[in-house]
């Protein structure tokens, strides 16, 4: 992950998915679902057809980002923790095999997401969600012991990635118990997205400056300037989850909720999905 590519396609990454959460939350908030996580029963369809898109997405892109962190460029190996002719026995390749298990938690999540939705003969929405909280969790704590070794640049730009990866974190935490309060999937999902804005901006900042000139980590001016950027994104995302929801409601007025249409609030059991948003106001 410590090249150009191997930030912003991280960063693509995480755009996808907080793009995904956006459209997929301002569609069930337009259709009057109130649970995040709707019921579903395992159908007579074919195994494939039933597979969830972010599922499927979170093991292509893993998969991917594995291969390359231990076998990119090409000709290069590095699943070694020592080197054989070490006497010493110094780790290896420590921030490749960091990035590889933070991808490794999120292809565990995708494989529990498959389980629950296409294997069980019931959907369960706690193993869904307690599998992406811990990739992020463990996300957050890499990033927080990722920045040894390197310039101040470097660790600041990981620093502002930490704050957001740890709030998000937080907010899914406090979702295990009560996962459907709308107002924090917006900010699930405006966070993800700016930590993949922020994460394709710092492959620039720290490898393809457009000046052409890198970072001088002992300028304060640098450092300052980074909060600035940092800020913008924040401002930048919250005007695209908006602006995503606005689109989605011209949508949803024109051709509104049909059959086959809705892939939340038709395809569970409706009498339990009464159950569960019952109980969701009962806590409330």
């Amino acid at each position: 992950m410590g090249t150009f590519i191997g930030h912003i396609s991280p960063g693509l990454a995480f755009l996808s998915f907080g793009l995904l959460y956006a459209i997929r939350y301002s569609w069930m908030v337009l259709n009057g679902c109130k649970v995040q996580y709707a019921p579903r029963t395992k159908t007579k369809q074919k195994f494939w057809k039933t597979l969830p898109a972010e599922a499927v997405m979170k093991l292509v892109y893993s998969f991917m980002a594995v291969l390359a962190e231990f076998f990119f460029p090409p000709g290069v190996q590095k699943l070694r923790f020592f080197r054989s002719d070490d006497p010493e026995y110094h780790f290896q390749h420590p921030s490749e095999w960091q990035h590889a298990t933070m991808y490794g938690t999120f292809f565990l999540s995708g494989i529990l997401d498959i389980i629950s939705q296409s294997c069980l003969q019931k959907r369960n929405p706690l193993l869904e969600h307690v599998g992406v909280t811990a990739a992020f969790f463990i996300t957050t704590l890499l990033l927080k012991f990722h920045g040894h070794g390197k310039e101040a640049v470097e660790v600041q730009v990981h620093q502002l990635l930490l704050i957001t990866c740890g709030i998000n974190c937080a907010i899914m935490i406090f979702e295990i118990w009560h996962p459907n309060h709308r107002k924090l999937w917006f900010t699930k999902a405006w966070l993800v997205n700016i930590q993949g804005t922020w994460l394709f901006h710092a492959a620039f900042i720290l490898y393809r400056p457009p000046t052409g000139h890198f970072w001088d980590s002992s300028d304060p001016a640098n450092l300052m300037f980074l909060t600035t950027f940092y800020c913008w994104h924040l401002i930048l995302n919250a005007g695209l989850v908006s602006l995503l929801f606005w689109l989605a409601s011209i949508l949803h007025k024109r051709w509104g909720s049909r059959p086959g249409r809705d892939d939340y609030q038709l395809a569970g059991d409706k009498a339990e999905l009464a159950k569960l948003t019952e109980d969701d106001d009962e806590e409330l």
